[in-house]
């Protein structure tokens, strides 16, 4: 990874400000694909985190619009993706993750009702005894598999919603996970079978959801960014320095990989670098990650399409065969929340702890 050099405070305005107007064109994007019923204009869940970031940037009637038309036409009684669109792509794979995405979007909009539904059903998808995200619905679960995003962004979920055991289980998960690594920093293994980490991976799919390595290009560069943030958040919530420095650990296998993860033009699987960076520079004012944040934040405006848009990575384009449009919304709402995380965090020092 390229170093990052001091920044001045005149350099770090300039970039809080080219990155605030990257955020807005992107906001303007997603605005335009709302229809006047609220629908967010993306096939089956591509927009589940919509009215998160719509409601993290300030635009909460339209948050609040598209949550709505989720509730009618997504979500079934019991705060689970009906069957059908809404939950394709998510049946044997990360189907926790657009639950947990939908549950902070409401919990920002002060939607309790459908937020702790939201939570309640996530208690589902958490393994009772290691705290893992299950990767499979319920209907769909023939093994144990266990994934690290999405027990990450679950475990972010129960510290948003108030569901502590969520969080606790998601911490002791992928602190185990970390500690059963047999090669790192070069290989980043981030699943389980039941109680044991993968290893054994055959076949390039199955490669893909399990083994990171930050040797090689086009790989799940995703991973330690959103380890790094919700470790960080539950450091916050909780004050166990343990968790501190799980995050950092997990944070320097990005730092330590190849500088191809940072090449947009061929991937976006780095962007959640972005997250865990701005969250530890809150935490700890240090100049490493305030150089990580400013450097994703650069980052985000390099690879941001002149519409306000974002693409999804090139090289995955063809493999998932999905409708661009649905996949702009997906990638522009997420996006622009790392944008604001960035900014929150551009501004966060000095402060009090």
């Amino acid at each position: 990874m390229t170093q990052t050099q001091h920044i001045t405070s005149s350099e770090l305005n300039d970039v809080s400000q080219a990155a605030e107007s990257a955020m807005d064109a992107a906001c303007s994007y997603l605005l335009d694909h709302i229809g006047s019923d609220g629908n967010p204009g993306a096939r089956h869940c591509h927009y589940y985190r919509v009215p998160w970031a719509l409601a993290l940037t300030g635009h909460r009637q339209a948050a609040g619009n598209v949550l709505s038309w989720v509730e009618r036409n997504a979500l079934d009684d019991n705060g689970d993706l009906r069957p059908g669109a809404p939950r394709t792509g998510f049946e044997r794979n990360w189907a926790s993750y657009p639950l947990a995405n939908l549950a902070n979007g409401a919990w920002h909009l002060e939607r309790y009702d459908t937020a702790m539904r939201l939570a309640k059903r996530l208690a589902e998808y958490q393994h009772p005894d290691t705290g893992g995200a299950f990767a499979a619905h319920p209907d769909h679960r023939s093994d144990g598999r266990q994934d690290l995003f999405p027990t990450a962004q679950l475990g972010m979920t129960g510290l948003t919603t108030g569901h502590l055991d969520l969080a606790h289980g998601a911490f002791k998960w992928m602190q185990s996970v970390y500690d059963a690594q047999p090669d790192l920093p070069a290989r980043l293994y981030s699943a389980t079978d039941g109680h044991r980490l993968i290893t054994d991976v055959d076949g390039e799919a199955l490669a893909w959801q399990t083994v990171t390595d930050f040797t090689k290009p086009r790989q799940a560069f995703y991973n330690p960014g959103i380890a790094a943030a919700f470790l960080g958040r539950y450091h916050m919530a909780t004050g166990n320095p343990d968790a501190l420095d799980l995050a950092r650990n997990y944070l320097d296998l990005t730092v330590a990989g190849t500088d191809a993860q940072f090449d947009h033009t061929d991937s976006v699987q780095v962007c959640k670098f972005a997250w865990g960076a701005s969250i530890l520079y809150e935490i700890t004012g240090e100049q490493q990650y305030l150089g990580h944040a400013v450097q994703m934040a650069r980052w985000f405006m390099d690879a941001q399409n002149e519409d306000g848009s974002w693409d999804n990575s090139p090289f995955l384009m063809a493999r998932e065969g999905v409708h661009a449009p649905s996949v702009r919304i997906e990638m522009t709402a997420e996006f622009a929340q790392h944008l604001t995380t960035i900014l929150t965090a551009l501004s966060s020092h000095p402060r009090e702890t």
